[in-house]
């Protein structure tokens, strides 16, 4: 087990989904936050929840209200509770804890591209990136592959079956698509 902290963001707007991703029941009959969950448990010593209020859970809240996922990480910085992290989206259920392993392996910042493209999540970041983080936030910047570009990490080059079993669930189609329905 990596002896550092599994974040996952469940923030967002859930526009195409029509309905906040993390309660979104899937085939399988459990949310799409559950499926984390077991997926965050697995991995890591400790969960954390970034974003919102689930109760049962430790929850960092954002720092900056309406600047997007990248003020989730912040805030998970900045609460100082540990000094690696795996930042995942609440959307990302079919992920294993053996897709991870090469961004645990590393001993800095890292993350997964594919033909590339940086996927941005899953993510490990590292606590000395908190001035970089703020900074990008303060700049205007909010997108979490903005803020990559900005600091010092490992890329990890995915193959085409392993970079989708790291996409995310965005709609209706994409559950269908993944669940093979």
């Amino acid at each position: 087990m990596w002896p550092h902290t599994v974040a996952i963001l469940i923030g967002g707007q859930s526009k195409r989904m029509g309905s906040p991703k993390h309660e979104v029941i899937l085939p399988n009959g459990k949310t799409m936050l559950e499926m984390m969950l077991e997926f965050a448990s697995s991995v890591g010593k400790r969960t954390v929840i970034l974003g919102g209020d689930i109760d049962g859970q430790h929850c960092i809240h954002d720092l900056r209200k309406q600047h997007g996922p990248v003020a989730g990480i912040e805030a998970l910085l900045h609460s100082k509770i540990d000094t690696n992290y795996l930042v995942v989206g609440c959307d990302m259920p079919s992920i294993t804890n053996k897709d991870v392993r090469p961004l645990l392996e590393c001993h800095n910042s890292a993350v997964f591209s594919f033909e590339n493209r940086l996927l941005g999540l899953p993510l490990h970041i590292t606590s000395e990136q908190l001035q970089t983080c703020s900074e990008y936030l303060d700049s205007g910047g909010r997108s979490i592959h903005g803020f990559i570009a900005e600091v010092p990490h490992k890329e990890i080059k995915l193959t085409i079956n392993k970079a989708n079993t790291l996409m995310s669930c965005n709609s209706a189609d994409d559950i269908k698509r993944m669940f093979k329905l």
